[in-house]
């Protein structure tokens, strides 16, 4: 599988505009200290994941933190019209 546009939060945190840990643990709603866990993490809970790409606007892909968001965001399949 392709590796899902926007940034992963250490990849957004290393940038010079971006929150610090703090504002953004801040921001969503969860401790400094829990998010520095899940820094470099690949399977966060959804919610957590949403809330992070929209305080961010966009720039930490939900889908880049959780399967279950990019599981999600998979287009479906075509069905024939006709059928």
């Amino acid at each position: 599988m392709a590796k899902p546009p926007g940034m992963t939060l250490d990849e957004y945190l290393s940038q010079p505009d971006a929150m610090t840990l703090t504002a953004l643990s801040v921001e969503v709603g969860i401790s400094k200290g829990r998010l520095s866990q899940l820094r470099a993490a690949t399977d966060w809970p959804p919610d957590l994941a949403l809330r992070v790409e929209r305080a961010t606007e966009g720039k930490v892909c939900a889908s880049a933190l959780s399967p279950v968001i990019a599981q999600a965001r998979v287009p479906a399949p075509q069905q024939d019209a006709a059928a």
